[in-house]
């Protein structure tokens, strides 16, 4: 680290990650790929490592196929929750 005078923010930063879930590391890496990307842009960057921003853009052509999309509801439509948790599910999602 460059900045010793970041060193105790840095720790204490460190100190609280420790107290996260793995699902809540990977939101906090998705941030700061996005923050990483706002600051330095996105050329050269593979697909995983881009922004969801970023990622949905590129899916603007793909409007019309709805399996370019993870919502596909009109409004007023009711939420099939059932259907929804059995989706979640078969990607690997757990209760």
């Amino acid at each position: 680290m460059q900045n010793t005078a970041l060193a105790p923010l840095v720790e204490h930063i460190t100190q609280q990650l420790g107290t996260l879930s793995e699902a809540e590391l990977h939101t906090i890496q998705d941030f700061v790929d996005y923050l990483i990307w706002k600051h330095h842009g996105d050329a050269g960057q593979p697909l995983a490592k881009r922004s969801a921003e970023a990622r949905a853009i590129d899916r603007i052509g793909d409007l019309d196929d709805p399996s370019q999309w993870v919502t596909v509801i009109e409004e007023g439509e009711e939420v099939d929750e059932d259907a929804l948790n059995r989706w979640l599910k078969a990607r690997g999602y757990q209760d």
